[in-house]
């Protein structure tokens, strides 16, 4: 089993979150260093000053290979192990998938927050 950070397009109401049907939620998560930004039809997580708020689920490892493919990784996003800080205060090590691309010309997310 793996953890998975999700801030986007996974998470609940997500277009995508139907791919984590099953897998447990942990509850809702910061991953602090990270800025997000508004990329249209779906956001961008890179490393910066900010916090960026998502979702941590427990996912099998096997799910890792077809969330890349769907993710466009490693060419538009890549996947990366991060520290996440649960509600609880609990930390733990995630996979999130980190925007490979410039962001220049992008709108910046100022809450962190991607809103489904």
């Amino acid at each position: 089993m793996a953890y998975l950070f999700v801030y986007g397009t996974l998470k609940r109401g997500g277009s995508r979150h139907s791919l984590l049907k099953g897998c447990p939620f942990l509850g809702h998560a910061l991953a602090k260093g990270f800025a997000l930004y508004d990329l249209g039809a779906y956001p961008g997580m890179v490393p910066g000053d900010g916090v960026v708020r998502g979702e941590v689920y427990e996912i099998p490892e096997g799910l890792l290979r077809e969330l890349d493919w769907v993710e466009g990784a490693p060419f538009l996003f890549r996947r990366e192990l991060i520290e996440v800080v649960l509600e609880d205060h609990t930390s733990l090590r995630a996979h999130a998938y980190l925007y490979n691309r410039g962001v220049e010309g992008a709108a910046l997310v100022p809450s962190g927050e991607w809103e489904v």
